[in-house]
């Protein structure tokens, strides 16, 4: 077998971290699509009390994070794009985020989500 010169070992070393790169990407990519998840769950918590409070739904996400105490999320925890949001009618509204996976089986069903935009249609109850 023929030594490995300085050039093969910096490529070696290169591709090695390359390869770390990117198994560390598809590890990460899992807790961020949880994250968003956890987001969604908190934004819909707080259109909820607008909703008792308010008897009617918020115009719009910058509303909820006026409220006192706030601490709705409005933002992708990765790409720093604002969550969606829309009032559908009175009491029906819609919430979208950008996931990089598609969920899996333990993902309730109300979050069951295909990787890319998914939006979800959601009611609070009068």
């Amino acid at each position: 077998m023929k030594p490995v010169g300085k050039d093969g070992v910096l490529g070696i070393v290169v591709s090695l971290l390359v390869v770390a790169a990117v198994v560390r990407g598809l590890f990460m990519i899992g807790p961020i699509d949880e994250q968003r998840l956890s987001d969604l769950q908190r934004i819909v918590s707080s259109v909820e009390f607008y909703y008792r409070t308010h008897q009617e739904l918020p115009e719009n996400l910058d509303v909820l994070a006026k409220q006192p105490a706030s601490r709705v999320p409005l933002f992708d925890p990765e790409s720093g794009k604002p969550y969606g949001y829309r009032r559908l009618s009175p009491n029906t509204y819609e919430l979208c985020a950008t996931f990089a996976l598609e969920s899996d089986e333990s993902t309730a069903l109300r979050w069951s989500h295909k990787s890319g935009q998914a939006c979800f249609r959601l009611s609070v109850r009068r």
